[in-house]
This record gives C-alpha cells, structure tokens and sequence, in this order.
C-alpha cells in the first residue's frame, strides 16, 4: 500500500507538471481525473467491506499430535463490483499451532467467493483456539485499507501420540485363583476344575454333554478361575514450573498413553488415577484402549499445586490394593516421590517409574538405589520429539 500512495503522488507530481507546462483544457481534465479517482475508490471501498461475508471451519477438530489438519476461510462478495486485494490472516492461541503461512492475499469476482487453505501443524498436545488475526479489503487503487471485524474463534483438540519405547516390565498375576468371582478373574475354558449340577443359570457352554447323556441329567462344568493381572497409572498433573511447561505436560502425556498402550495390548486391567479426576473412573477397565485413550486426553494441567499431588500419592499408598503394577509418571523425581517408591517396592509392589527432567546428582544417586531394587526407572526424553 505504501508503494501504490508513492505511485500516486508521483502521478500526480506528473501532472501538475504537465499543468504547468501544456495550459490547455484535457491537461486540466486529466489532473482533475487524477485528483478524483481516490475519492471514488475510497466511496466504493467503504460501500464493498459491508458486502464481504466470512465464515470458517477446521477440517479435522480433533487430530493426533504430528499429524496436519487445515483451516478453511470462505469470504463472499455480495456486491456486483470485483474486489481487487483482500488479506486474510491466520492467528493461533499458542505458538503450538502454526500454519504454512501467515497470510494471504486474494481476489474476488463480483457476488463470488474465494476459499483460503491455511495448513495446519501442531507441536504439543493440547486445547487451542484459531482464527482470524484480521481480513483487510483494499480499495481498487491500493490507497487505502479497511479492516473488517470478525471476532468467532474455532477450537482444535491436539491429543498426545502413542510412541514406541522398550517393553515395560508388566508383573503377571499368578493362576489358580480360587474364590467368588470378581473383576479381576475370569474363567479358563481350557482347564475343567470339577462337575456339579446343572443351574438354571448355567450357559449351555458349561453342559457337559458326554457326562449328562451317561447320567440321564444335565450335569455342568466348573472352569478353573485365573486372575487377570492390573496395572495402575498414576500421573502428576499438578502445576509445572520452568523454561517449557508446554514441553514437560506433552512429554508426561505420551508417556502416560505409550504405557497405557502396552499394558492394554498385554491384556491387563487398568486403573488411571490423577489429580481432579471423576472418582466413578476408580475402577479398572479393560479391553478399550479408546476408552482410556479419551480419559487420558481429558486430563488438565496447572490446575492443583505440586503439593496436592503428594498428599493424592500418600493416600493412594496408604488404601492401595493388590495391585500387581504401579507405572508412576512424575516430572521430575522428587524427595518424597523416591521415598514412597522403595516403600511401595518393599510390599511387593511391581513398580515401574517414569521421569521427564533430568534429575539432579543426588536424586541420580537414588534412581540407582531404587533400580537395585529392581524398580524398573525410566528417563522418558529418549523417546521424546518434538
């Protein structure tokens, strides 16, 4: 725009010249001209920037972190007069989200529309809001700008990605499990504890159908009940403090579904806890890797203080259950975190820890102690990238 102004003084320039040197009627009628065409364009860009219409949508509002969505910016033109330059441009709620351009410049035809693809990229997880920074129309001359409000912004959903590290050492409950049945047995098909009556309630799966026929009454099988193995998540999602709060909170989470990911795919129940969660999500859940994916990508950040997540810790110790494993994913390895490990270690406990800032020497000292104990100690930024 400041080139076109400069263009225009210069011409003007020119025919003050002309004026000034050819004092005849079509030199005044062409200075005039000059002198009035900004004037007119400026009457036809006020009228045009009340004929724009926008609206905006996001392709995909929910993608995994790595993968691309875009965000696609329709402006109509309800006038019968061309607009000759309008900008659109991108503005984003964090710096997580980026686009493959910033702006764009764009024509349009007379009552047409024009739709801008902004491509779209994100960093870490997260919940982020996009939109237009400002849609500016320029008048036909390029002398003057007129920005056009447009305030309704879109959210995208960024969830965490599932990466690949070593296999964790996931403790096996141990079969043979007599007793009520409960969430955590199931029966084994393939082995026949004893035989009893038919019940009512009795599947025709358990008939045995060779026994009934011998004794002339429907006779049932007791299968032999085995326990299924369980594995309990615990993630600190307390406040993060430091030089890259967004990076700590995108690492804990891929390490947090990364595990869930293995321990489901070794048919184990699961149990998430965190701080400000649903308390009707206590129990174990198995076979739906979607199910705790969705509960993992619901989890906030920042919201309690690092002290809240010790005394959650303490409380999860004191009642904690047989439990075969307890995958704790923390920031960085705190005094009391170490302590309530070996203790959690020394009941029998299969411990799996997993950090995410590099600890200090005396806290590196202690790792060592605790993988001793064969707590299986994990420093997650290897398998990090951003």
């Amino acid at each position: 725009m400041a080139k076109n102004r400069l263009t225009y003084i210069v011409v003007v320039v020119v025919m003050l010249l002309l004026v000034y040197l050819y004092d005849d009627a079509i030199t005044y009628m062409a200075l005039y001209a000059v002198l009035a065409l900004p004037l007119l364009s400026l009457g036809l860009g006020l009228v045009l920037r009340r004929r724009l219409s926008i609206s905006q949508r996001v392709a995909d509002a929910v993608i995994i972190k790595g993968d691309a969505t875009q965000y696609l910016l329709t402006v109509g033109n309800r006038a019968v007069l061309p607009v000759s330059s309008v900008r659109a441009r991108f503005r984003a709620s964090s710096a997580a989200i980026s686009a493959d351009f910033e702006e764009q410049f764009f024509s349009l035809s007379a009552r047409g529309s024009a739709q801008v693809v902004f491509n779209l990229s994100a960093k870490y997880r997260g919940n982020f809001e996009i939109g237009l920074s400002d849609i500016v129309l320029y008048d036909f001359l390029g002398l003057f700008a007129f920005k056009q409000k447009f305030d309704e912004v879109l959210s995208v959903e960024v969830r965490p990605k599932v990466v690949d590290m070593d296999s964790l050492p996931l403790a096996l409950a141990q079969g043979g499990v007599d007793g009520a049945q409960n969430l955590n047995q199931q029966e084994d098909y393939a082995i026949i504890a004893d035989l009893r009556k038919y019940q009512p309630t009795d599947g025709y799966k358990k008939i045995h159908w060779k026994v009934s026929a011998k004794k002339n009454e429907l006779i049932s099988k007791n299968f032999q009940n085995f326990k299924r193995s369980s594995t309990t998540f615990i993630i600190d999602n307390s406040k993060i403090s430091g030089l890259n709060p967004a990076i700590i909170e995108d690492m804990m989470m891929e390490a947090l579904v990364s595990t869930l990911s293995q321990a489901v795919a070794r048919q184990q129940l699961c149990q998430l806890i965190y701080l400000g969660m649903d308390e009707g999500f206590m129990q174990e859940h198995s076979g739906s890797f979607d199910f705790l994916y969705k509960q993992a990508c619901d989890i906030h950040f920042n919201q309690f203080a690092p002290r809240d997540f010790e005394a959650r810790f303490a409380t999860f110790f004191n009642v904690q259950s047989d439990v075969e494993n307890i995958v704790i994913i923390v920031k960085r390895v705190a005094e009391g975190i170490l302590a309530s490990v070996q203790n959690l270690r020394m009941f029998g406990c299969n411990v799996i820890l997993l950090y995410c800032e590099e600890p200090k020497q005396d806290q590196m000292e202690k790792i060592e102690v605790l993988r001793d104990m064969d707590v299986f100690c994990v420093d997650f930024r290897r398998y990090y990238y951003v």
